[in-house]
């Protein structure tokens, strides 16, 4: 709580300024006096804060290093919620730094993916003293260590270098992805060609084959006399980390770029301040993770209270089953490609002993790559060969365009995603492998907090607003807490 909100607080309490029994300089200093005999030992009470929470979250972790005057240098921390979320979410990971977030100008490491809804949810943070190769190392190793050493199957970076060591020795078969972003912002620094840029987008982005890429990438060195540009040679050598061409088949969590961490780095800097001590600063933290949680079960309470309005596109009845399994945001990424299928058409169908092979052409649009689709009769899979599936985590409108030729009229098995399904958290807790994954018995109990304390944060965060605001929380609460006890006595622990 801000100064001048305890001040106004103080005012209300007592009934006016002149009442208070102090002036507001007398209550400045006395703050800053009890902040800066705390601070003296910011990293015992930031070490101190993070023990407290283990106490009522058994499933937070964190790690920590100090060099040899004892003074903190590393600090890598994520709660119960988080690990749980990776556990369903860790296909894709995500993580860039961000500056000015404490007074001891640490950058803060922010770890992301993307949830069922596919909104951006946190596996981790790190406060780092240095941007060396060894800092990310010790990162990662702690990470891992946390994550019980599962593995991503990709990893989004800006490309650093101190990164990219880090990455190449402790995740060798992780598939990494350099962001286009910060690419396209260094080719205005070395190619000064207008257009380069641009054309250079476009490699980045359209699939190609292979061949095709190539004679692509030749043509623009020499339409921009980047022939002999020594920063493009380096490029092309790293192709496979930045063109889809090479990085089809992967799935990034949607995106090509980093844009998901630096979105996530300035929500969480309207909690945090340059001046705030270690500690306030994981403080916030908490308040800015509770502000995103509290996102996401909106989306998950709207998802169980109502369903999409359908459109009623050619394929209804799949448009109906995708409308009743998968989140809303994703279930209209998947409506889209059914809309889309409609300008596509098969124009060759072979029928071979236990599958058929559907050649999927756009109508009156010659130049468009045709696709092949392969639907498995007796395994009931359905795959194309423009990975849309393994890239972007939803079926392509050429599957669609195949289905509704093959008068199918369930969504093949394989093309249905766990990570997409409104349920999918309570089903994986239900299931054999959560409990051999998190041996800990309170681990259930543990992701009920993580909800509840996301919700107990914002409710703190909005109480202090205004003496009206926390009278009425202070009220209400008393009320539900008494339900509550009543109804742990008659039904008991679960």
């Amino acid at each position: 709580m801000k100064t001048s909100e305890i001040w106004n607080l103080f005012v209300h309490q007592n009934g006016g300024w002149d009442k208070v029994g102090c002036t507001k300089k007398d209550l400045y200093n006395s703050l800053a006096a009890g902040r800066r005999g705390v601070d003296d030992l910011d990293a015992n009470t930031t070490l101190t804060f993070l023990q407290s929470k283990l106490d009522i979250d058994p499933e937070c972790f964190y790690a920590y290093m100090v060099d040899e005057e004892s003074r903190l240098t590393h600090l890598f921390w994520a709660d119960g919620a988080s690990r749980f979320d990776y556990e369903l979410f860790g296909d894709s990971l995500a993580f860039d730094s961000t500056y000015k977030t404490n007074r001891c100008q640490m950058p803060l490491v922010v770890l992301v993916g993307s949830n069922n809804h596919g909104m951006t949810c946190v596996f981790g943070f790190a406060l780092i003293q240095n941007e060396t190769a060894e800092t990310y190392t010790w990162v990662l190793q702690k990470f891992l260590e946390c994550m019980k050493d599962k593995l991503s199957e990709t990893i989004l970076t800006d490309g650093y270098r101190s990164m990219n060591k880090a990455i190449e020795d402790l995740m060798p078969s992780v598939v990494h992805r350099t962001c286009s972003w910060h690419i396209l912002n260094n080719a205005i620094k070395h190619v000064h060609e207008e257009g380069f840029v641009g054309e250079l987008r476009n490699l980045i982005k359209r699939y190609y084959s292979v061949d095709e890429f190539d004679l692509c990438w030749n043509k623009m060195l020499l339409d921009y006399n980047a022939e002999n540009n020594e920063w493009a040679k380096a490029l092309y050598s790293s192709r496979h980390q930045w063109a889809d061409t090479h990085l089809r088949g992967s799935y990034f969590g949607g995106s090509t770029a980093t844009n998901r961490c630096e979105s996530m780095n300035a929500f969480l800097k309207r909690f945090l301040d340059e001046k705030l001590p270690l500690w306030r600063a994981l403080q916030h933290c908490d308040h800015g993770l509770a502000a995103l949680r509290y996102g996401e079960l909106g989306k998950h309470a709207a998802d169980k209270l109502s369903t999409p309005v359908l459109k009623r596109t050619s394929m209804s009845k799949i448009e109906e089953q995708f409308a009743s399994i998968y989140t809303r945001n994703m279930f209209l990424e998947v409506r889209n490609q059914i809309t889309r299928s409609e300008k596509y058409n098969v124009v060759r169908h072979h029928k071979l002993k236990a599958s058929d092979i559907c050649t999927i052409e756009k109508y009156l649009s010659k130049d468009h790559p045709k696709r092949k689709v392969t639907f498995k009769r007796i395994e009931k899979e359905m795959s194309c060969d423009c990975y849309w599936l393994e890239t972007k985590g939803i079926p392509c409108r050429h599957v669609f365009a195949a289905m509704k030729h093959l008068h199918l009229s369930d969504i093949p098995r394989n093309i249905i995603k766990n990570r997409w399904l409104k349920e999918c958290k309570d089903i994986y807790l239900s299931s054999p492998d959560a409990q051999r994954r998190f041996v800990n018995p309170d681990m259930i109990s543990s992701k009920r907090y993580g909800g509840i304390n996301s919700q107990a944060n914002l409710f703190l965060y909005y109480c202090k607003k205004s003496p009206k605001v926390q009278q009425m929380g202070m009220e209400l609460m008393s009320t539900l807490l008494v339900e509550m006890q009543k109804m742990v006595e008659d039904v008991g622990e679960e």
